[in-house]
């Protein structure tokens, strides 16, 4: 069976010399099937190509991402140190509080025994190796409790505040005390006798002032108080105030402490110009010195 040929008649630079170019079918097949190959082998590597370059450019785009990642992390360490560290400060500043009002023998009021971890822990989280979310959580921890007790503390402030502003912690005239509380010789007939408060010597005309907000509950001559001013600082808490010269104040007169409520003076059973300074705690006689600061 003869071979079946394409002729190809090739006219060069448009002369008039012909070139015939005899090629097998056979040889055209080959040479069309090597040419499809060759087309789908290009497109494959193509898009073999095109998907190593997305590839590496995800690839590139996570390393940077992770290295961010990593920076994040350390200030996350750093921020979380500091944190600590400022928690830390705080706890000790809260417990320094405690301790004061606690130790506060003038004014005595109790912290609640109260306390606990907000966060239900598993036992591996807080004796395994700490990482930083359970860092964080446990600052989180810290910080919700530290806010409640200094909240507490700030309301036992408020009402340490407003309880000593009707404490007589101030002294009501400086002098020197010429006579303490509690057993002495008489320095009219030299018996002994209860002295049931402070002298305090002063000039004749000194202001006198109220150790404590309060009210005039009296104002008058009495005997050997001499000019008293008495005031109620409430919750059974008075102040007597005896030998005044004369009265800056009257019955039924709010008064803040610090205020002049009367003058020193040498009325009554006295023997020179100062002040007979009494607290009493339901009607009882306290030692006076067990309010005032030293000095």
């Amino acid at each position: 069976m003869a071979k079946s040929f394409y002729t190809f008649i090739v006219v060069p630079n448009a002369s008039s010399q012909l070139h015939k170019l005899r090629l097998p079918v056979r040889l055209l097949f080959i040479l069309a099937a090597i040419g499809i190959i060759s087309f789908f082998v290009a497109v494959g590597l193509g898009f073999s190509y095109a998907k190593m370059a997305f590839a590496v450019a995800d690839y590139n785009q996570l390393q940077s991402e992770n290295t961010d990642l990593k920076v994040q992390k350390k200030n996350l360490e750093v921020s979380a140190v500091k944190l600590s560290s400022k928690l830390t400060e705080l706890e000790t500043l809260s417990e320094r509080l405690t301790t004061l009002f606690e130790s506060d023998k003038r004014i005595k009021i109790s912290l609640p025994a109260v306390g606990g971890s907000r966060v239900d822990y598993t036992t591996a989280d807080l004796i395994g190796r700490p990482g930083l979310k359970t860092d964080i959580e446990l600052m989180k921890d810290r910080t919700m409790e530290l806010e409640n007790q200094l909240r507490l503390l700030e309301q036992v402030a408020e009402k340490r505040a407003t309880i000593l502003r009707f404490t007589p912690t101030i002294w009501p005239l400086r002098g020197y005390i010429t006579s303490h509380y509690g057993n002495r010789i008489d320095p009219f007939n030299g018996d002994r006798e209860l002295h049931v408060g402070l002298d305090i010597s002063g000039i004749y005309g000194s202001s006198v002032h109220a150790p404590a907000d309060g009210i005039i509950i009296y104002a008058q001559r009495k005997a050997a108080y001499g000019n008293l001013v008495i005031v109620d600082h409430g919750n059974g808490l008075s102040t007597r105030h005896g030998h005044l010269s004369r009265f800056n104040a009257r019955v039924g007169q709010r008064v803040r402490k610090n205020d002049v409520i009367g003058f020193v003076g040498t009325t009554g059973r006295s023997t020179a110009p100062h002040l007979h300074y009494e607290v009493r705690q339901n009607d009882h006689p306290v030692n006076p010195r067990n309010y005032l600061p030293r000095g």
